[in-house]
């Protein structure tokens, strides 16, 4: 059967009339006649074979599915017969994934086709070489039983081997000794053979993880293919490729710098471990500390948020747990193994501590040969290239720089007496080994015959990282020559970490250079330096010429900085001028300039279009605020929910794109941070909100804690509020103490609260006082308190006046009772006459805990119920105000009281006999309601309403609790119903 005519057309235009064979791109069109203006050149080949007889043609396919789009592939003459020729090799499976490479290749350059239309939609993403490569080289890939450089799989190197030996023995890997862990080990990667598996182990360096998962693949998957993927996203690109990887090991050495990247996705590699088609085993090998830096997150859970991926792909794997020191049983093995490798022999009598492994791998020399050098000119050397790395300059350093850095090293009369050749001899001596091929620094070459640099030994680089790390510090010496020296490519890498670590100027130097050379990215990276030193106008002009010199990115902070400076105009101008060239940034910032001027529609356009053109979820964040505020909440939490996803994933894959150096400064860290998790932890937090006014709490603390964790104080204190009213006083301080030290007055106030609960008085009283210090007018009042609990009036009567100022009902009703009291300051007591109490006033007796029973009055022209049922649920926890003015019954006038000057007036006057009894009844109530909602007693507020005024309120949507409690209260007060 022919192939139809549409899925000819339909073909070629999906295929951009190329071959889609790896490599091969040839044009299978070309231009013949004027009546038949372009003609194939191309051959449409079958995956499944066209017939059942023909090459791959095993199938249940129908004829008319092998005919079908999703069937063929177009190829050049030659590729066609290759692949027909050799069906083994090009099996369905392998040009089913070379399609849709090619397929992808050609998106990314032409834009997708439409196979009806015609028509093309720009900026798909492209496929990587690696799978043309993959594919291509299918045949030649190495199996675990190949010869494979010990140093491409990251085995270290090793002591030499003495001549004379058996050649039973390799000259790259000594004999190997059994670890305690190897059986469960080889059972581990064994079972792969039946299901795909994963498996990490997890030691220091130079303890033999490595080789030991070697040993285990060499003996349980024999013929297996090994594959070792450049990077992350390579790897990430060959798992989801659809690419058959059966009876493959996938190598990944220092599993933590494919983790790093945030290119390797979780779902890649749940597929690749559910796939049925094959089993295969992936391997990798981690330090402890990278490892409990994804997976054991601190307190405030930073990591576990922002590397979720990496969290959740490691807890997919089994974890096996190497020491660097042998075990009594290794150490005996080890001996048995030494009578016939005497590199074994030779590491055993040389370990004083039992680690083995790091002795084979020279260590101890490597380490003796910097730390006690023989030649202290040539450990500058060393010392040069290892920090330089530290420094964020590539491993390989080239022979001049590493020339002046080593200079840096010398001493006074090191350099006074350095002869014309010191760095020759000096650098001749770092490079002799210590044993064998093991040498403190190693030269580099990317072509034979031309010398890239050198490199210091990993060994001795994680030796001074984890000097530097313990101590808080950076390297200080390295910074100048490396701002003024160091290539191109490695100055933008050297100036973010001097600029990390606290070295601005070199810094600015570096990126200076870059910037002359014409480099956008070096003058945006000057202009945020300006910025952040405050400096608008240095910001301005630098963004500008990145602007000039074809940056449309730097139009945004262009804008910005314009904005601060107040050429609102300008700013606009920029602004707009960025959207319309499609800058991401730009659009939000244009949506937010529509917003505010009130045109909504246009601004929801705008928005939209940042989300469509990959703004890492910021448009969808603003579009959600701006339904929030219009009521429109579930459309808001939608938008929100994506901006949310679309933050995280952003921050999830680049937060160690650029790995924050050593040394670096907290302010530094926080910046970073901040700028790669805004986006995610503003939408967190706008979700929290939301959910909390719909009290929706357990959804509102999910997201208020993801906002909270990245640092957001604002979320810290709803979180910790909201935990706190549900009385889990001290998980809530955890969350309130960080937003009161970030300076949130209301968090101080409630740390002061439970510390004060806790009996942490002194504590407690410092953060009242910070918190009164800022304004609160709640902790105006408690502080006031405070101070007169513990003994200082005089001041206790200062902040009561303010608090009182502010509105404080609190203390006003506190210190109502309190005897020997300034009235004057405290209360307003005026003696009334009975006649000047009018009828308006309604009156509620009420025990005070002195036992005295008062009248409490109210009139609705000066107090509204609401604020009399709060007064109420106050004054009968305290002793009446009597006290305060009169030691003897017959003295005790009608009181005034006010809140404030122009607050509510109460009045009370003495109960009758009549009305002693029904006062203590109510106040009784009062405490008992009040009880029950400190105590989150919901059943007991509840108890005595009845089912229709219930169902009534649910279906007003009310809060049956509070409006419950309300209602109880009013009929206490108000009703006199006990």
């Amino acid at each position: 059967m022919a192939v139809p005519v549409t899925e000819q057309r339909k073909l070629f235009q999906r295929s951009g009339d190329m071959c889609a064979f790896p490599r091969c791109k040839k044009a299978l069109t070309a231009k013949q006649t004027d009546s038949e203006p372009v003609a194939s050149l191309g051959e449409i080949a079958h995956i499944v074979g066209d017939s059942a007889n023909g090459p791959r043609g095993t199938s249940l396919l129908t004829s008319r599915e092998r005919n079908q789009y999703e069937n063929l592939i177009l190829l050049c003459n030659y590729h066609h017969q290759l692949i027909d020729s050799h069906p083994a090799t090009w099996t369905v499976s392998r040009l089913e994934a070379m399609k849709r490479t090619h397929e992808e290749w050609v998106r990314s350059r032409l834009g997708s086709i439409d196979p009806v239309t015609g028509t093309a939609d720009r900026g798909a993403q492209a496929g990587g070489d690696f799978i043309e490569w993959f594919i291509t080289e299918a045949e030649r890939w190495p199996t675990v039983d190949s010869p494979v450089d010990r140093a491409l799989l990251g085995i270290h190197a090793a002591l030499p081997l003495p001549s004379g030996l058996p050649e039973s023995l390799s000259a790259q890997l000594p004999e190997y000794v059994r670890r305690d862990m190897d059986a469960e080990l080889h059972k581990a990667v064994g079972d792969a053979a039946r299901r795909s598996g994963f498996v990490v182990v997890v030691g220091p360096s130079a303890s033999g993880k490595t080789r030991s998962i070697y040993e285990a693949v060499r003996a349980k998957l024999s013929g297996w293919r090994m594959i070792i993927p450049p990077t992350a996203g390579d790897l990430d690109e060959l798992l989801l490729s659809g690419i058959p990887l059966d009876r493959s090991v996938i190598w990944l050495d220092e599993l933590t710098h494919y983790l790093d990247s945030g290119a390797l996705s979780l779902r890649a590699i749940r597929k690749i471990l559910a796939e049925q088609s094959g089993p295969l085993l992936v391997i990798g090998t981690m330090w402890p500390a990278d490892f409990d830096r994804f997976c054991v997150p601190p307190v405030t859970e930073h990591a576990l948020d922002l590397n979720a991926d990496a969290a959740a792909i490691l807890r997919l794997a089994i974890r096996f747990d190497l020491a660097s020191a042998f075990t009594e049983s290794e150490y005996r093995r080890a001996a048995t193994v030494g009578e016939q490798d005497p590199r074994v022999r030779e590491a055993i009598e040389r370990s004083a501590d039992a680690a083995i492994p790091s002795c084979l791998a020279c260590a101890p020399e490597l380490i003796r040969r910097w730390e006690r050098p023989s030649d202290p000119v040539g450990a500058a050397v060393i010392t040069a290239a290892v920090e330089a790395r530290l420094c964020g300059h590539p491993a390989v350093v080239p022979p001049g720089l590493l020339r002046s850095l080593a200079a840096e090293y010398l001493t006074s009369a090191q350099r006074a007496t350095a002869s014309a050749g010191w760095f020759d001899s000096a650098l001749q001596w770092a490079l002799r080994p210590v044993r064998g091929d093991v040498a403190p620094l190693v030269p580099m070459a990317r072509r034979v015959g031309e010398l890239d640099g050198y490199q210091a030994a990993d060994i001795l680089t994680h030796r001074a990282a984890r000097r530097y790390g313990e101590r808080g510090q950076s390297p200080d010496k390295p910074w100048g020559v490396l701002a003024a020296h160091a290539d191109h490519e490695a100055s933008m890498a050297i100036g973010m970490f001097a600029s990390a670590c606290g070295y601005r100027d070199h810094a600015e130097a570096a990126w200076s250079r870059l910037a002359e050379a014409g480099d956008t990215s070096a003058m945006a990276a000057l202009g945020l330096a300006r910025h952040d030193d405050g400096d608008d106008e240095g910001a301005a002009t630098w963004y500008h010429r990145a602007v000039e010199a074809g940056d449309n990115e730097a139009m945004a902070p262009l804008a910005a900085a314009l904005q601060q400076l107040g050429r609102t105009d300008e700013a606009n101008t920029w602004i707009r001028r960025g959207a319309e060239a499609g800058v991401p940034r730009a659009m939000v910032g244009l949506g937010q300039m529509l917003e505010d001027g009130g045109d909504y529609p246009m601004a929801r356009h705008w928005y939209e279009a940042a989300s469509e053109a990959g703004d890492n979820g910021a448009g969808k964040l603003f579009l959600g605020c701006m339904l929030r505020d219009q009521g429109d909440l579930d459309a808001a939490c939608e938008c929100l929910h994506e901006a949310a996803e679309a933050g995280r994933a952003f921050a999830g894959a680049d937060l160690h794109h650029m790995a924050m150096p050593i040394g670096a400064t907290d302010a530094a860290i926080g910046r970073f941070r901040v700028g790669l998790t805004t986006t995610y932890a503003s939408a967190a937090l706008c979700l929290g909100e939301i959910y909390l006014s719909q009290e929706r709490s357990d959804e509102a603390k999910t997201w208020l804690q993801r906002a909270a964790n990245l640092g957001r104080q604002d979320a810290m204190l709803a979180l910790g509020t909201l935990v706190w009213h549900e009385g889990e006083h001290e998980l809530a301080l955890t969350w309130l103490r960080p937003a009161a030290e970030a300076g949130e007055a209301e968090a101080m106030l409630y740390v002061g609260l439970t510390l004060d609960e806790l009996e942490e008085s002194s504590e407690a009283g410092t953060w009242f006082k910070r918190a009164a210090s800022e304004g609160h007018p709640l902790a105006m009042g408690r502080y006031a308190i405070y101070l007169h609990e513990h003994g200082d009036t005089a001041q206790a009567l200062e902040w009561l006046t303010k608090a009182r100022e502010a509105g404080d009902l609190v203390a006003d009703i506190f210190f109502a009772a309190v005897p020997g009291t300034d009235s004057q300051t405290i209360v307003t007591v005026n003696p009334l006459r009975l006649g000047d109490l009018n009828d308006a006033i309604s009156w509620t007796p009420m025990a005070h805990t002195c036992g005295c029973v008062a009248d409490w009055g109210w009139e609705a022209e000066h107090a509204d119920p609401l604020s009399f049922m709060q007064w109420c649920s106050g004054v009968v926890t305290v002793e009446c105000p009597w006290h305060a003015v009169a030691k003897f019954p017959e003295d005790r006038p009608p009181l005034l009281v006010r809140s404030s000057p122009d607050g509510p007036a109460f009045y009370a006057r003495a109960a009758s006999s009549t009305d002693e009894n029904l006062g203590q009844r109510i106040a009784s109530g009062i405490q008992e309601l009040v009880a029950m909602a400190e105590n989150g007693d919901v059943a007991g507020i509840l108890a005595t309403i009845s089912p229709d005024y219930r169902s009534w309120l649910e279906s007003q949507q009310y809060d049956v609790e509070e409006e419950c409690f309300r209602w109880r209260l009013m009929n206490l007060i108000l009703n006199r119903c006990t």
